[in-house]
């Protein structure tokens, strides 16, 4: 159940005054040391988190141990802390959301050392609902990030030199001690809250103020209801009294003997009780159980009125949904264009794609030669085309060597070249003819050992058969998909020529204009401003410049006239313009539509997107027809009735199907 509790405590104290040990309360906390195997307390730990540890902490206890070892005693302040409850309608990752959205916008995330944990227990006075809740530590030095400081100086008080240098520790914020700053700190908490509640969609807040400033408001705003669920007086804060057994079963029978009262007040029962001198602490109990029943009631109250609004919105929205189905459809030239420049797009995105994929496998065709010298490789572990292209290589190198040679001889001078070309010669020529014998044997097996050769190189024709098979239908897809851009093309260049606005698909709508009609397909005339003259009713569809419709008027080609409204004194003049006004929407106005109503209740979006997928299906089929028919001749559907028509019969149509074109 969402509830508000912030508390801001500048270092915790003990019953006698005294301040808490730093490092003790750190570990109760975060369920460390003696508080780390606590019954049924280490159970109710669900996250820590910590920041901004100065380089000297190993750990967040170290630094809190360090934090109460150099703080002024005995007022000294190590730490502040700031607990809250957290909601249940929340995941545990957005309540961890909210905090530190908290930590940000305060300061403390960049500017101060931190420790928060966040515990989950059973509500002790309300078994169905979880006590949630966050305690956050943070020293309020605010960390210089180019000044660090070892520990003995961390916590010092800040002081200057002469030169207004820096001496000692870091500075203490004010940011967080005042009765303003905790005013401030609890809204903000209470807004983040809220805003994760809307962010969800959940119809539930959370407020900051007093019970009374609340009740105020609601009485401003006229929820008499809602205000009285808050006249009480709040309850007290019980602190840690109701931990002694004893006490805890006092409250919870208080909290049963108040219960069974309100219901006896209920049936008309209710006996008038005596006045008792109640001690203090009997009277805080009094009230609490006062509040817990109170809020209980307000709880069934709430959910009740919840369950018959989410009703109310049901119903509505089935309503809503059965309109949105009855409204008549139209779809004109305009949306045609629009989703053949669309299909265009898809199919020169195909065409590229095909292209691509057809050049890529092209690759792999092979000729006969190819494919030859592919099956000797195979039957020679592909040695055969190496020996070939070495044994050439070896020829050409060879060859040059030898034309020049010739010219050497008998020049002294050219003698130690000759030695070194002769000598790479016949180094050449014996590789060569080592190759050569390769290559002679290759044949010689080729020869004894044909029906192998001619197996391989037949399973390689196979292969590369198919992959010509499938190549071809590659290419036969890549030209199917260039020949569909061009009709599509074809198609829009002469459509394109049309009115923009001409309808080429109606469903049967009403011939004289009625309330449920709707100004350019989204406005419904019955929700904009009307006036009545002379027995007529006008509907007001530009404010600015008077501009109005008459229910009644004939519906001609899905327009109705447009009137200016003139007033003088008490008296209203209207005059017929040659302006006229569309109650239909082209597909884009009514795909804007969906979006807006994704915020909807789901039984309106699903009606909105069958619609729009109903509307998408006719216009792809009409598109369709064009561009496989003549433009001349388009598929019009009249509910479900189907026939072909051309344009001067299809006008014919409508001006006798009970609206005029």
């Amino acid at each position: 159940m969402a509830h508000y509790y912030f508390e801001n405590t500048p270092h915790g104290k003990r019953k006698d005054g005294t301040k808490l040990n730093t490092a003790t309360h750190f570990d109760y906390i975060f369920r460390e040391g003696d508080y780390a195997n606590m019954k049924n307390r280490q159970e109710d730990l669900k996250i820590t988190s910590f920041g901004n540890l100065p380089d000297w902490a190993d750990n967040p206890r170290d630094f809190w141990e360090n934090a109460e070892k150099y703080r002024s005693k005995p007022n000294g302040r190590a730490y502040r802390e700031f607990k809250f409850a957290l909601q249940e309608e929340l995941t545990l990752e957005e309540n961890i959301q909210c905090i530190e959205k908290f930590l940000k916008e305060t300061g403390i995330k960049d500017n101060h050392v931190y420790s928060y944990a966040v515990h989950d227990k059973v509500a002790t006075f309300s078994k169905e609902h979880r006590n949630i809740h966050c305690h956050l530590m943070f020293n309020e030095k605010i960390i210089e990030k180019n000044r660090p400081l070892e520990a003995d100086m961390y916590f010092k008080n800040y002081a200057e030199n002469n030169l207004g240098e820096p001496t000692k520790g870091y500075r203490s914020s004010r940011d967080f001690s005042t009765k303003t700053a905790t005013i401030n700190f609890r809204k903000l908490f209470a807004d983040i809250i809220n805003d994760k509640f809307q962010e969800k969609g959940l119809d539930i807040s959370i407020s900051e103020k007093s019970l009374k400033v609340q009740r105020q408001e609601l009485l401003n705003q006229g929820k008499i209801e809602e205000a009285e669920l808050l006249n009480r007086t709040p309850a007290p804060h019980l602190g840690n009294t109701y931990k002694n057994p004893a006490i805890l079963e006092r409250i919870m029978k208080k909290i049963d003997e108040t219960d069974a009262k309100a219901d006896e007040a209920a049936d008309g029962f209710m006996e008038q009780e005596k006045e008792e001198n109640l001690s203090i602490q009997e009277q805080k109990i009094q009230l609490f159980a006062n509040d817990v029943v109170i809020r209980q009631v307000a709880k069934q109250i709430q959910q009740e009125r919840l369950r018959l609004k989410k009703e109310q919105q049901t119903k509505k929205a089935i309503a809503e949904a059965e309109e949105i189905k009855q409204e008549a459809m139209i779809i004109t030239t305009g949306d045609i264009c629009k989703h053949l420049d669309t299909k265009i797009n898809e199919f020169e995105e195909k065409t590229a794609e095909n292209l691509a994929v057809f050049k890529a496998a092209q690759k792999n065709i092979l000729s006969e030669q190819r494919l030859e010298l592919l099956a000797k490789d195979k039957m020679f572990n592909n040695n055969y085309s190496k020996d070939i292209k070495q044994y050439d290589k070896l020829s050409k190198e060879l060859k040059q060597i030898n034309s020049i040679l010739p010219t050497l001889y008998g020049k002294a001078d050219k003698i130690k070249e000759l030695s070194s070309l002769s000598k790479k010669s016949q180094e050449l020529s014996s590789s060569r003819t080592k190759i050569g014998k390769r290559i002679s044997a290759y044949k010689i097996e080729l020869t004894t050992n044909h029906e192998k050769y001619t197996s391989i190189l037949n399973q390689l024709k196979k292969e590369n058969e198919d992959a010509i098979s499938k190549n071809k239908i590659l290419y036969a897809r890549y030209k199917y998909d260039m020949l569909q851009v061009q009709k599509y093309k074809t198609a829009l260049d002469k459509l394109s020529k049309e009115d923009k606005n001409t309808i080429i698909f109606s469903d049967k709508i009403s011939s004289k204009l009625e309330h449920k009609n709707k100004l350019n397909g989204i406005t419904p005339l019955k929700d904009l401003p009307s006036i009545t003259n002379n027995n007529n009713t006008y509907f007001i569809i530009d404010k600015n410049n008077n501009k109005a419709v008459k229910i009644g008027d004939d519906i001609t080609q899905g327009k109705v006239p447009v009137y200016y409204l003139k007033t003088n004194d008490t008296k209203i003049s209207i005059q017929k313009s040659n302006e006229f006004a569309f109650l239909y929407a082209r597909k884009k106005q009514i795909s804007n539509i969906s979006q807006k109503k994704l915020n909807e209740h789901p039984i309106i979006q699903e009606a909105y997107q069958q619609r729009q997928t109903f509307i998408a299906d006719k216009i792809s089929k009409i598109a369709d027809n064009i561009v496989n028919n003549d433009i001349k001749q388009s598929k019009t559907t009249w509910q479900e009735n189907e026939q072909i028509t051309d344009k001067t019969k299809l006008a014919e149509k409508k001006m006798y199907n009970e609206w005029s074109l």
